[in-house]
């Protein structure tokens, strides 16, 4: 009995040490976590700025791919430079500033969702796709403005660098898609972030998808290819939104079981 005794209250002491040791490091591993959701918030951010300047400003809206090819020679022509200044600093966006939010994002729904985190692992997959799809999508257009789209070069390569290029647009929209609709599922479910982004990040979504299939309508300028765009600016605003919240507030959900 005496050793009995002994055991048990050697096995209380453990316990009790060993609740020490974790409630000392907890402040420690709470600070640290909110530092990096607060960085996570300005990766977000710097990847709207980026692009907003690297890929709207710079870039502006380079010609459809059933556009004369006329116009499409005068276009590179005349911001072949500027086009390719605008792709490098969007490339930046998407490489620098948007795959570390993802991966700061799936962290943050990943302590939220229960095992085996199956959505919160999707948001990652979808958001290095993106930046896999986007970073490669670039180089047909950028050929073009590299080479100012002179008169040697034949009228079918261009058309034909156009409707590459279309297609990879069409194609970046559903990886895209995949990152917002799993982050909307872990919102929705958990609260990990106010619950009203879900609703936002699921349309993006949804926009992305039906935004998508503008080529296969040679849809070039037309309602499918504009609700690709609105898909990128929801995306966009999601991503802003829950940018703002991870720099100024926790995540208050607790992890489900």
């Amino acid at each position: 009995m005496i050793k009995q005794g002994n055991a048990i209250a050697g096995l209380r002491q453990t316990e009790e040490a060993i609740l020490i040791a974790s409630s000392s490091q907890s402040p420690l591993a709470q600070t640290s976590g909110f530092r990096w959701q607060r960085i996570t918030g300005v990766f977000g951010l710097s990847w709207i700025v980026l692009f907003a300047l690297g890929g709207i400003a710079l870039q502006g809206q380079p010609p459809a791919y059933d556009a004369p090819i006329g116009e499409t020679r005068d276009f590179f022509a005349a911001h072949g430079d500027r086009y390719l200044w605008g792709d490098y600093i969007a490339g930046l966006a998407f490489i620098l500033c948007l795959l570390p939010f993802v991966v700061g994002l799936r962290s943050v729904l990943g302590a939220a969702e229960a095992a085996p985190q199956i959505a919160s692992r999707l948001v990652l997959v979808g958001g290095i796709a993106t930046v896999i799809v986007g970073d490669a999508a670039t180089a047909f257009l950028d050929a073009l403005a590299l080479a100012g789209a002179p008169a040697e070069l034949p009228d079918s390569t261009i058309r034909l660098l156009l409707q590459l290029d279309a297609v990879a647009i069409a194609a970046i929209g559903l990886p895209m898609a995949l990152t917002a609709i799993s982050a909307a599922a872990v919102i929705w479910q958990t609260s990990v972030l106010p619950r009203w982004l879900a609703p936002m990040a699921a349309a993006s979504g949804l926009l992305h998808i039906v935004g998508a299939a503008f080529v296969a309508a040679d849809d070039a300028e037309g309602p499918l290819f504009f609700i690709r765009f609105a898909g990128l600016i929801t995306f966009a605003v999601f991503v802003a939104a829950s940018s703002v919240r991870l720099i100024h507030g926790t995540p208050t959900a607790r992890p489900l079981r």
